[in-house]
């Protein structure tokens, strides 16, 4: 109970930049046979007309990150996902349960299951029924490596529990799953349009069974909508951003290791797969190019004050360790911003489309207001305090376009 508490004070303390960016908040999601609570992050859209919503299912490590944070992959993700106008709803299925990580535990030991964790699934759909945003007959399941097993689940047209579901999800994209338990599954069958992407290299959850599924799917059924993508040189969770490492202490692969870590090349090639698979399966044509998606800002960027060159340090109103940090800002890719705080500090991020909205976000965290200083590479500083971009500021690209 002490760790619930934590948990929903921590996000509460997120509450105020991430809403003005592009979320809701926590909500807590009623089980269906109401024994549970299921953690939730809803990241709603605006819009006068329903819109998709996407289910999203962490994986072994859990849905929180180690401070007791929902994970940074559920916003990363959220902001591609809310810049199509699509709702966002990542849930935690672990911390309710009472676990942290199933990742060193044996599959003969663990007391979650990816039968659990279908069931909050449905629990999810349920609520999001009772949405006046959503769209009921556009749902979409979306799950990581045990969240993508959980996904398989979800979508087997075998199953009596899932046969006695009134609304199942539309479609179903899958990140490397563990495809050998439907492979041994011999009447395994899909009701829904499924895709799943793996890398090539991945020593945890192997490429060749999740092949190996697709074609024994396909060959059953002529007309299932079973895509798959396996990408070159990539290890598990390749669409991460972190470096390429090794894990130890496994509970489930035979050396107990496994290589993990994301290839940008494969990261970018499975986001631009995954909403033309979306976009063909919701009928929704994309609001934005891949490029725009992934090499520009999400956020509309403040023109340019200028207060100063972008390469002028002695303008920068901070003390010479802050400016020292700026001079690194300038080195590092866009899309990129870098912010100062009231109290004299600074947040920056470099390389993602929603670097502004992140930059704001660990202002929040750190409870303190910031105000954009640079983007790119130019000085959107303004002297006077009213008229600096803020987090109030914050604008999604195509909003007014879309009826935002």
């Amino acid at each position: 109970m002490r760790r619930m508490v934590r948990f929903w004070a921590l996000l509460a303390g997120l509450l105020p930049a991430v809403h003005l960016a592009y979320a809701s908040g926590p909500v807590s999601i009623p089980s269906l046979d109401g024994k549970l609570q299921i953690p939730g992050y809803w990241f709603e859209v605006e819009g006068k007309e329903p819109r998709p919503a996407i289910i999203g299912l962490h994986g072994c490590g859990g849905g929180l990150d180690s401070k007791g944070n929902f994970a940074e992959r559920f916003f990363r993700y959220a902001g591609y996902f809310n810049a199509e106008r699509i709702h966002f709803l990542p849930l935690d299925s672990f911390t309710p349960r009472g676990q942290k990580s199933l990742c060193e535990t044996p599959n003969k030991l663990r007391t979650i299951h990816e039968a659990d964790r279908r069931e909050d699934v449905f629990a999810a759909v349920a609520w999001l029924l009772k949405q006046p945003s959503v769209d009921p007959s556009r749902i979409v399941v979306m799950g990581w490596s045990h969240g993508a097993q959980t996904v398989l689940s979800t979508v087997d047209a075998t199953d009596a529990y899932v046969q006695a579901q009134k609304v199942r999800p539309r479609a179903a994209v899958a990140f490397y799953p563990g495809c050998l338990v439907n492979n041994k599954m011999w009447n395994y069958e899909v009701h829904t349009p499924l895709l799943i992407m793996i890398g090539e290299l991945d020593d945890w959850t192997l490429a060749h069974e999740c092949v190996t599924l697709q074609q024994r799917l396909q060959k059953n059924k002529a007309n299932a909508t079973v895509e798959l993508e396996v990408y070159p040189g990539s290890y598990h969770g390749f669409d991460g951003t972190g470096p390429v490492k090794q894990m130890v202490g496994l509970g489930n692969t035979k050396s107990g290791t496994a290589m993990v870590g994301g290839n940008p090349a494969a990261r970018e090639a499975s986001h631009a797969r995954m909403f033309e698979f979306l976009s063909a399966q919701l009928g929704q044509p994309l609001l934005l190019t891949h490029a725009q998606r992934f090499k520009g800002h999400h956020y509309v960027v403040p023109p340019a004050s200028g207060f100063a060159a972008a390469d002028d340090l002695a303008a920068v109103p901070l003390s010479d360790a802050g400016k020292a940090r700026y001079a690194h800002f300038r080195s590092l890719p866009s899309p990129k911003a870098f912010a100062v705080t009231e109290k004299g500090g600074w947040y920056f991020n470099a390389g993602e489309p929603e670097a502004m909205a992140t930059t704001f976000q660990q202002c929040a965290r750190a409870k303190s207001t910031c105000w954009l200083y640079a983007v790119d590479d130019q000085v959107v500083w303004q002297p006077e305090v009213a008229a600096r971009a803020g987090a109030a500021g914050l604008r999604r690209v195509g909003a007014a376009a879309a009826g935002q």
